[in-house]
């Protein structure tokens, strides 16, 4: 086993920031240790300096969580795309990619010859509305009075109850293609119609440009709404009993491990997604903060699934390095009689896996083995990893 050793005694706690003491190389033949093999040497005195304190695992009643993976999205009604209810030619682009809509907010204006005839179609039809209302009413008139013939009041009724709905259904195409009716009935007539956004957020993709043709097919842009935010989390069926609508869960996203969001489980999907044999978690995001947050970020999700009694270890105990979380186990001591500089503390670095955090205790599962009754660093073990070969980081 590696071991280094320290020669000199500080009481400074900045000494032991700095490499202290030669390690032993390994042999012609010999692979280097690795950080399980690697035995860090403190000295009483530098324990008492930086405070170090020692202690064992305790068993602990901390929620229980299950650790999967996901992705931020958004609900459908929350995504739109822009399109438009007739053909032509895109004439002005009002916005870019990243601007703030509102829900009816123009954002294009699009061009075509058939807008101009339908409008023209309208003023001719409620020309011929009046007609035929005119007629109606003479022919009612007549049939009142008793001079009327049956037939051409019914002919009358009929030509003047079909026009009126021809006439509303042109009104309608009008409102729907956002031109005015009684802006066209005073000969006012539009050669542009604007293309409104269904929904308020952001404009996220632009798919033409100025001059572009487009059809009732072709999507002008999108728009997202990121106001709510919801997460998909991928459990495993062999999780799946323990997961309920209604539990909490931490979201840490992949691009920022100290953010952590609260979520709570909404649904849970009825079949499973692909052959990883994994159901889809939905979770919504309660606690969002000032955060950009953008659908398709990976996250981690952890779902609290309840008490359990657990191994842990102060927060305090456990360092990062490499990815990896470990906690300091003592192998052996050496007291003043077996050690010319007095005495020592020998630790060698255990890899665990950390899980939950509540009360300044971490839930922790050893990579290797760990000795039931095994003596660890309780407190400031960050200083003892500062010892190793290649330095760790705060792990909490």
């Amino acid at each position: 086993m590696k071991r280094v050793n320290i020669l000199s005694v500080t009481v400074l706690a900045s000494a032991l920031m700095v490499s202290c003491g030669q390690s032993s190389k390994p042999q012609s033949g010999e692979e280097e240790s690795h950080d399980h093999d690697e035995e860090i040497a403190l000295t009483e005195a530098q324990m008492k300096a930086v405070d170090i304190q020692l202690g064992k695992v305790e068993m602990r009643d901390l929620n229980n969580i299950i650790r999967v993976n996901g992705q931020l999205a958004l609900d459908p009604q929350k995504r739109a795309e822009v399109t438009s209810l007739t053909s032509g030619i895109v004439r002005q682009l009002l916005v870019t990619e990243g601007t703030h809509v509102a829900a009816g907010q123009a954002v294009a204006y699009l061009e075509n010859t058939e807008i101009v005839e339908l409008q023209k179609n309208y003023l001719v039809l409620k020309k011929e509305m009046l007609i035929a209302e005119q007629d109606y009413n003479r022919q009612k008139e007549l049939s009142m009075q008793g001079a009327g013939v049956e037939k051409n009041v019914q002919q009358a009724t009929a030509n003047y109850e079909i026009t009126k709905a021809q006439l509303a259904g042109l009104e309608k195409q009008l409102q729907q293609l956002s031109i005015s009716p009684e802006q066209v009935s005073t000969g006012n007539m539009a050669t542009q119609i604007p293309l409104c956004s269904p929904i308020a957020g952001f404009v996220d993709k632009i798919n033409v440009s100025t001059g572009s043709y487009v059809d009732t097919q072709s999507p002008l842009m999108n728009i997202v709404d990121n106001s709510q935010m919801h997460c998909d989390l991928r459990v495993f069926e062999k999780d799946l009993p323990l997961v309920r609508v209604g539990q909490e869960a931490d979201i840490i996203l992949t691009n920022q491990q100290n953010v952590s969001l609260k979520a709570v489980i909404y649904n849970i999907n009825k079949s499973f997604e692909d052959e990883l044999r994994a159901i889809v978690v939905h979770s919504r995001i309660v606690d969002k903060r000032s955060l950009e947050l953008l659908p398709g970020m990976y996250v981690t999700g952890l779902i609290n699934t309840g008490k359990q009694k657990t191994a842990t270890v102060p927060n305090d105990a456990i360092v990062s390095k490499d990815g990896k979380k470990y906690i300091f186990v003592l192998e052996d001591e050496e007291d003043e009689e077996e050690n010319e500089h007095g005495k020592s503390f020998h630790f060698s670095a255990i890899e665990v896996v950390a899980g939950v955090s509540e009360l300044g205790y971490t839930q922790i599962t050893p990579v290797g083995e760990l000795e039931e009754n095994a003596t660890i660093v309780k407190s400031n073990a960050f200083y003892v990893g500062s010892m190793s070969s290649d330095h760790g980081e705060h792990g909490h």
